[in-house]
């Protein structure tokens, strides 16, 4: 539902053409650069454009090879990423919606293509930070720094993108709802479809009392949190149900 409604937001915003407000900023942050946050933001252009985004994940994923010594969270990190960064592609075809006029807002890039919602590199952005959170961190705290650290990373990509004068504000905001959307409805995918075809771990049998097998869990280690499938069957023997005694019948 928040795809859909993501994308109907960026038709509508088509139809209506180029808003004075978010052209406004647009054009106030052309009027404040600065030769080092020009810098910065060239290099998050360059290096998050396709080239460099596709290269800087394959480095992450052969790090994460290294580090786990599993192809599984491989998988995992470059179809989480994988399907963020689509979702935006797609997207992008959908809506056509062009480019702010580089001439009002002083673009420091160049493009002219109707490709302006949302936008790619912070799409990237988005599903690298979900990436991390979901695939690498395994602790609640370590998903908090994730989660602190990726709001950061976006929050700063996406201002580039402003900056340089190559999107509207509304372009970088659908970039979160598209890509975390889209992600969102992945991750059952994997986690029922995908991972158990991965895992080789067996079906765990949980003893109950008197060693009985009071549960028994599928329970799959290349699930993806927070929707890890455990399946449960319980087994309970020599109890039944009902309202609870009372007194006088004890």
């Amino acid at each position: 539902m928040i795809f859909a409604a993501t994308v109907v937001v960026g038709l509508l915003l088509k139809r209506g053409g180029p808003k004075v407000a978010e052209l406004g900023v647009d054009i106030q942050l052309s009027q404040e650069r600065n030769p080092v946050v020009n810098f910065l933001s060239l290099a998050i252009h360059y290096g998050l454009g396709p080239v460099g985004a596709l290269s800087l994940l394959v480095l992450i994923c052969l790090g994460l090879l290294l580090l786990r010594r599993s192809v599984v969270p491989v998988y995992a990190f470059g179809w989480v990423v994988g399907i963020g960064w689509l979702a935006a592609e797609v997207v992008k075809r959908l809506v056509s919606r062009i480019r702010p006029p580089a001439d009002a807002v002083q673009a420091l890039i160049h493009e002219h293509g109707m490709d302006s919602f949302p936008s790619g590199h912070t799409a990237f952005a988005v599903a690298l930070a979900w990436a991390f959170v979901l695939v690498v961190a395994h602790t609640r705290r370590a998903r908090v720094w994730a989660m602190a650290a990726g709001v950061v990373f976006v929050a700063v990509v996406a201002f580039s993108r402003l900056y340089l004068g190559v999107h509207y504000p509304s372009d970088v905001i659908a970039s979160v709802f598209i890509s975390s959307a889209a992600i969102l409805l992945w991750l059952p995918v994997w986690n029922n479809f995908i991972a158990p075809r991965l895992s080789a771990e067996p079906r765990t049998s949980v003893p109950g009392p008197g060693g009985t097998d009071g549960a028994e869990r599928n329970i799959s280690g290349t699930g993806i949190w927070p929707t890890m499938p455990i399946s449960s069957r319980a087994k309970t023997a020599g109890t039944t149900t009902g309202p609870l005694p009372s007194k006088r019948q004890r």
